[in-house]
């Protein structure tokens, strides 16, 4: 898939892009199965549960599963994404958000690019992230909020918050980077600001929409209080000139292959064919 220069531009000034039917029923059905195999493996430290015991987040999937091995070299993924960096790209990160019904809970307003300049060391936001919504979203499970054009500023300032007061122990710290209670959030006189200025978007989408977002869009989501699931695949991606500074984080926060990607066929039997 070719981005449009029409679409090129609705993001630059917008910070997000929407494209709907990205995947297909059959495409969502793939992922779906191979998605429900990571509840054998809440065990592992890239598996990230609620205090429910509910998986919030599965970090790198790829590393244990070939289909999503296959998945991040989508060329309806990458083809779009480079275009939108401007640059030859590499996965820099890649996770499954999962809201379970009536028990996933709330986002905080941040940025990413926060954490990857801030405790990766990364120069420049020549980054992209792609959710793709495996569920039909509505406003009751907790879709992405956007505030449009707020891409515009670097990392803002944060919200005060305790902890980012107090020296924490570096598992911690890692936790308030991943889980529920972020580390770097945006300050809300600021925030107040830009929605009063520019809105907040509710992105409410079919399954298989894929919405593509700068690294310093403020964004958010709500709890699922809905009796339905909202689980979501994220993608992002980096410009191999923008490789980070540091490599203190684990493999499976931030991928270590900075080779650039070579898109691959993106059909759900082509795929299929990695498990044969």
């Amino acid at each position: 898939m070719v981005l449009t220069n029409a679409q090129i531009e609705f993001y630059r000034k917008e910070g997000y892009l929407v494209i709907e039917n990205l995947l297909d029923e059959r495409d969502i059905s793939l992922v779906r199965k191979r998605l429900a195999q990571f509840n054998q493996y809440q065990d592992l430290p890239s598996v990230i549960c609620d205090d429910n015991n509910e998986i919030r987040s599965v970090f790198a999937p790829h590393l244990n599963d070939t289909v999503f091995d296959a998945f991040y070299r989508w060329a309806r993924f990458v083809v779009p994404s480079q275009q939108l960096v401007g640059d030859d790209i590499y996965l820099y990160q890649y996770k499954l958000n999962l809201k379970k019904a009536f028990a996933g809970i709330s986002w905080e307003w941040h940025q990413d690019f926060a954490y990857w300049q801030l405790d990766d060391g990364v120069v420049k936001p020549d980054m992209i992230s792609l959710m793709i919504y495996l569920n039909d979203t509505r406003s009751y499970q907790g879709p992405l909020l956007v505030i449009p054009r707020s891409h515009r500023f670097d990392v803002v300032a944060f919200q005060k918050k305790k902890m980012l007061d107090e020296a924490v122990p570096k598992e911690m710290d890692l936790i308030h980077s991943l889980g529920a209670n972020l580390k770097y959030t945006v300050n809300e006189k600021m925030l107040t600001s830009l929605a009063d200025q520019f809105g907040i978007k509710v992105l409410e989408h079919k399954a298989g929409t894929g919405i593509f977002f700068h690294p310093n869009l403020f964004h958010a989501s709500n709890a699922n209080i809905s009796p339905y699931n909202r689980d979501t695949a994220i993608l992002t991606y980096n410009s191999i000139h923008n490789l980070p500074e540091n490599t203190n984080r684990p493999s499976y926060v931030v991928c270590q292959n900075t080779q650039p990607i070579v898109p691959i066929p993106d059909t759900a039997e082509l795929t299929s064919q990695v498990l044969n």
